[in-house]
């Protein structure tokens, strides 16, 4: 007998996202749940790093974000959950202020920090997340 409780996973393809740089899937969705790899602060067009600081790093990946978010129609409260590794540890009071700026709605997403000595491709922040679509 199946197993209804069972979840077939599959790949969400994005116009807006960055391409991947290494072999992995940037969006996976099984039943209600999104995972959101690990993005770092690639700029779309030119598909290089943008932002010289954390906090600006920051900002460009809750960009390309919203942008995501725009384009399968979700919304920033479906983000139940974050990851954000950084490779300055000082720098996370930065990265609080623009977390509180963007998430501005209550419950706030649950969330990590994790410090960590290096990102790809030389970057100083990584986010991944997670999505949580109850109607879908």
């Amino acid at each position: 007998m199946p197993n209804s409780m069972q979840l077939e996973a599959h790949a969400i393809s994005s116009k807006v996202l960055p391409a991947p740089k290494f072999r992995y899937t940037p969006v996976l969705r099984a039943g209600p749940n999104v995972w959101i790899s690990g993005m770092v602060a690639l700029h779309p067009r030119t598909q290089t790093l943008d932002g010289a600081t954390p906090a600006a790093q920051l900002q460009r990946i809750l960009q390309n974000l919203d942008a995501l978010l725009s384009e399968q129609g979700w919304s920033r409260s479906h983000v139940a959950m974050a990851r954000l590794y950084c490779t300055e540890f000082g720098a996370f009071g930065e990265l609080n202020q623009v977390w509180d700026a963007f998430f501005t709605t209550s419950p706030l997403p649950a969330r990590s920090s994790v410090g960590v000595s290096a990102l790809p491709l030389g970057a100083a922040v990584e986010a991944e997340f997670q999505l949580w679509l109850p109607n879908a």
